[in-house]
């Protein structure tokens, strides 16, 4: 460490040597060559609309290009040319001639990929054009492993669109930026665990990777094709089965079809995967595209199939941005076997105005990181001031937290002990231009005595000395927490809350509850429930995870003990299903009480139904809250709740609340 500082001493006194032996050190990170853009992300005019900001027009795409440039990156991805909703519907984002009758784009949302486009010539920044994106109907296909006969006739069709809309593309702007344009993204996402079972892997290489690929081929001799499948680690070492699997996959896929870009996403990223498990992944893909090229060799083909990395550097929860030194880490540990990092997304990185829509809290602070950091071949280390805090108890155990900004902190990490367990509740994230920051924990049982640690951070990553303050809550009815009864004596209702980890991963956010008016129970806000937590940074404090498991006919299983035999008027569980259909919501769930099957909605109930009355209802797919109802046929007691949940697809599946009543 002295000799380190004295040879830095050095460096400044002698200039000219300074500047190259810090363009020297700067190799020591590794950087990104690119980033994503989310078109459908920046261009809604509904959702504009609705959270008072605006599309993105040619200016912010000036700046996210002259933002990727300064930073040196050469790379820009739109990832989707068409929204695709249904034969009769299409949202366009270029100027469409060949499909006018289906365009159902606004005049802004027909510019955005013109717009991404003049905006890389102008910064002499390389585009691979996307394709078109159906996202609902390709999970559905996908989890079906392309068995029915829709899900293969629906391969199909997305090609020959596929194949139409890149020969459009070509015809529209291949004059114009053909300095610009160095191949195609296929923006259809696949992942580790669909793709294995029967006739998947085969039909989707036959109906849409071999018509679709050869022709871009055709269309771009020189250019390349990318695809960057979804790698879920789980957080656990991966074994020899599953690495074998994967990569045999992707061999089939480059022994018979034009694709000569492997990116993983999520293969540094934020919420499915660490720097403990990413090496051996990538490690064995890089030796695996070794072994491909040799094959096309042999087969009198171009050898250049390129290992990549999509390092997503945000969070699902939000899009936070992740911190240089998380970031860093990740990406340092595949970086020997990658030729390029390209980030989805621009929206969580690039610097821009909150009245764009996808702009982010604090993007100027993690991009001013990212740029220092690159400079300086490491991460600095920094004092970040102490936040000043104070709080206050709303209803008794609801303890109210407002942190005070003192200097350049992106946000604040939150730590409670209670009962000697000390577990991080949540990062909270500052606002640009707000001095202050407030956070609520609804978790803490009545009567306990607990102790905070709240550290401010800075989008290096580093962090202040804690503040720190322990307290005693009065002995109340407490909110929902995990596996904790609720007796309120208005209502009559005793509700668990929990987070479910049935698939992957899983969180819960905002309890419901339930009042009555007369004889009918109606849902009410009544509880509020942990707020988002990634479970797979802290795992084991879902205390409900080791009850859960999976049987051969597909069920998840969860066992709940009330200790002695209750009154049960009815059971209800709620799920999230986000727009994008990749969280699914269960196609059934059976409710068994000491042994006895209660009468349960088959699909999900609907919003401010009479829950005194067996429900069903449209599993539509469609983003929002979906309950499951289970009733018993007469007045009865019981103890032991056992619960069975049929899923649908293999997918994940977002847990919001159980109650109990």
């Amino acid at each position: 460490m002295i000799k380190k500082k004295c040879f830095m001493l050095l460096l400044i006194i002698i200039g000219g040597v300074f500047i190259r032996d810090t363009e020297v050190q700067a190799q020591s990170l590794p950087r990104l060559s690119g980033m994503f853009i989310r078109t459908d992300l920046v261009a809604s005019p509904e959702d504009a609309q609705t959270q008072r900001r605006q599309p993105w027009g040619k200016t912010q795409y000036q700046s996210i290009s002259a933002n990727l440039a300064q930073a040196n990156m050469s790379i820009l991805i739109p990832q989707i040319s068409v929204s695709y909703i249904d034969a009769q519907r299409q949202i366009f984002y270029y100027p469409t001639r060949r499909f006018q009758a289906t365009d159902k784009s606004s005049v802004t949302e027909r510019s955005q990929l013109s717009y991404a486009l003049q905006s890389a010539k102008d910064n002499n920044i390389d585009v691979y054009l996307p394709l078109q994106l159906s996202e609902s109907s390709w999970f559905q296909a996908l989890y079906d492993h392309f068995e029915s006969p829709e899900s293969q006739a629906f391969l199909k069709q997305s090609a020959s669109f596929s194949i139409q809309v890149a020969d459009e593309m070509i015809q529209l702007y291949g004059a114009s930026y053909a300095s610009q344009i160095k191949g195609f993204y296929l923006p259809f996402e696949v992942d580790n665990a669909n793709l294995y079972e029967g006739q998947a892997l085969e039909r989707w290489i036959k109906y849409y990777l071999q018509p679709v690929t050869a022709h871009l081929r055709d269309l771009l001799p020189e250019g390349r094709i990318l695809t960057s499948p979804l790698l879920y680690t789980n957080l656990v070492q991966p074994s020899r089965n599953d690495v074998a699997k994967w990569n045999s996959l992707w061999r089939s896929v480059f022994d018979q079809t034009e694709v000569d870009t492997l990116m993983p996403q999520d293969g540094a990223g934020w919420e499915s995967s660490s720097a403990d498990q990413l090496g051996t992944w990538y490690r064995s893909m890089s030796d695996m595209i070794a072994v491909s090229n040799s094959d096309r060799k042999l087969q009198g083909r171009s050898a250049n199939v390129e290992l990549w990395n999509n390092p997503e550097s945000y969070s699902m929860s939000g899009s936070k941005s992740m911190d240089m030194t998380r970031l860093m880490k990740n990406m340092e540990v595949v970086d020997p076997y990658v030729k390029q990092h390209i980030s989805f997304s621009a929206h969580s990185l690039m610097p821009m105005s909150e009245t764009f829509l996808a702009g982010q809290t604090n993007n100027e602070a993690y991009y001013r990181a990212y740029i220092e950091s690159q400079q300086l071949g490491y991460i600095p280390q920094k004092i970040v001031t102490k936040p000043a805090v104070n709080y206050t108890i709303a209803n008794h155990n609801n303890i109210v937290f407002n942190i005070t900004r003192t200097g350049e902190e992106t946000g604040y990490a939150v730590y409670r002990t209670m009962e000697g367990k000390r577990i991080k509740i949540k990062d909270v994230y500052a606002e640009k231009g707000k001095v202050t920051t407030s956070f609520t924990d609804n978790q803490v049982l009545p009567g306990a005595d607990v102790t905070y640690e709240i550290m401010a951070f800075d989008a290096f990553g580093n962090r202040s000395a804690p503040y720190t303050s322990t307290l005693t809550l009065p002995p109340t009815i407490a909110d929902g927490i995990s596996d904790y009864k609720i007796n309120s004596p208005s209502i009559n209702m005793r509700a668990l809350s929990t987070g479910l980890p049935v698939e992957t991963l899983t969180f819960a956010d905002q309890s419901e509850g339930f009042s009555y008016e007369g004889d009918r129970v109606v849902a009410t806000r009544l509880t509020q429930h942990r707020a988002y937590v990634s479970w797979t940074e802290k795992r084991d404090d879902y205390t409900v995870q080791q009850q859960i498991y999976t049987d051969a006919q597909g069920f998840a299983h969860l066992r709940l003990d009330l200790g002695k035999a209750e009154n049960i008027q009815a059971i209800g569980m709620s799920f999230l299903q986000d727009r994008n259909a990749s969280i699914r919501i269960p196609a059934s769930i059976q409710y068994e009480v000491d042994g006895h099957i209660y009468a349960t909605a088959k699909q999900p109930s609907l919003a401010q139904i009479d829950f005194t009355q067996p429900v069903i209802g449209d599993n539509t797919y469609q983003a929002g809250e979906n309950w499951y109802w289970g009733f018993p046929s007469a007045k009865t007691q019981g103890k032991v709740i056992d619960i069975k949940i049929k899923l649908e697809y293999n997918s994940y599946l977002f847990m919001r609340e159980l109650i109990v009543l």
